[in-house]
């Protein structure tokens, strides 16, 4: 069985601290290109002729950042918005005094500081530190500045737009940073439960399969078979060939495997060339089946390694999931079977039988 609120992934690969930041980045870049495209216009019925063209700017900036940021260079695209956004509020501030708000695009900058945890908590300081400096100063030198549009209600509305633009952007900071921490989550998660190698289910998350069958079990009554199953000459292969050659043995192995079984059953790398399986509602006779059927389906395959195409079979051992006995007993005897089938010759299933009781004694006849 296999155990994803997707953004375009970059086109390199990123660490896990490093998507949320890209998935913030994405969709504030969006914001920012869409307002400063608006802002343009607006600047130019305003007669502000310097503003709309810094604008014009802006858009590029926003632009150039959103495509490094695609790309995986989030480090240089971060800088440029940082830029940009204390640029352009110190210039619009500059010219349209504290009373036009646009001071307030500075506020999304403290935490979109701390969304980088590929820089220091220092860094982090000296950049909240140096917003709260540039803040001050603009607000010094500014309050005494006030903008007059074209009528009273035009002034008073300027500064509630960029009350709303930064709400957008603190409001998309909030929630994509939130989608990106819970991928990063699930990311986490299922590399907690997966062999890196071959994708598989790992061996703590599969006896986690198993005890929760073993609860059903016991609910239910019914049955449930384990099988482990094992390569045979695969320090063989890893001695002739490399153990280069007995990963793609071990990754073609794997798939062949995990497509052959049911939706409902389970399959993990067990360790080294040991694979175990759990099949639901499946007795000893149908374990042997489905084993038989996995090892006729490995027979027929021939790995391709380099020049080389090799052929490899599969020993497996059946068991019963017994809650009676519990997991270790229940694996332990599907461990046995599978030796059994080693001693004797390989490439085989073989079911593991409770040993007749020995006969008792007769008495002595006096």
């Amino acid at each position: 069985m296999t155990e994803q609120t997707q953004v375009r992934r970059p086109t390199t690969r990123l660490s896990l601290g490093s998507r949320r930041m890209f998935v913030a980045l994405d969709f504030v870049t969006l914001v920012g290109i869409t307002a400063h495209l608006g802002f343009i216009p607006l600047f130019t019925w305003l007669q502000l002729p310097v503003l709309a063209a810094f604008n014009v700017l802006s858009v590029l900036v926003w632009i150039t950042a959103r495509v490094l940021n695609r790309r995986g260079k989030l480090d240089l695209a971060v800088v440029l918005v940082k830029l940009e956004v204390a640029g352009h509020a110190t210039l619009a501030v500059s010219m349209l005094g504290w009373d036009s708000g646009f001071h307030y695009y500075l506020w999304p900058l403290i935490p979109f500081a701390g969304l980088n945890d590929r820089i220091s908590p220092r860094v982090v300081f000296v950049e909240v530190v140096a917003l709260f400096v540039l803040y001050s100063v603009l607000y010094w030198f500014t309050r005494a500045i006030h903008f007059q549009g074209p009528s009273p209600e035009v002034t008073q509305a300027i500064p509630f737009m960029n009350v709303g633009v930064v709400f957008t952007a603190m409001g998309m900071l909030a929630v994509y940073f939130r989608l990106a921490t819970s991928a990063s989550e699930q990311r986490l998660r299922m590399l907690a439960s997966t062999d890196e190698l071959t994708g598989l289910t790992n061996r703590r998350r599969m006896l986690e399969h198993i005890r929760e069958e073993i609860r059903r079990l016991r609910r239910s009554g019914r049955s449930a078979s384990l099988i482990m199953g094992d390569i045979d000459h695969f320090k063989d292969i890893n001695d002739k060939y490399g153990h280069l050659c007995g990963d793609e043995v071990l990754e073609e192995v794997s798939e062949l495997l995990r497509n052959s079984l049911r939706d409902q059953d389970f399959i993990a790398r067990w360790g080294g060339e040991e694979f175990l399986f759990l099949l639901p509602e499946t007795d000893d006779a149908g374990g042997v089946t489905a084993a038989e059927k996995l090892r006729e389906a490995v027979s027929k395959l021939e790995v391709q390694f380099e020049a080389r195409k090799l052929k490899v079979t599969m020993t497996f051992g059946v068991a019963t999931l017994d809650p009676k006995i519990g997991i270790d007993e229940s694996i332990s005897r599907a461990d046995d079977a599978l030796y059994q089938g080693k001693q004797g010759g390989r490439d085989q299933v073989i079911c593991w039988k409770n040993p007749e009781p020995a006969p008792a004694a007769k008495p002595p006849v006096v």
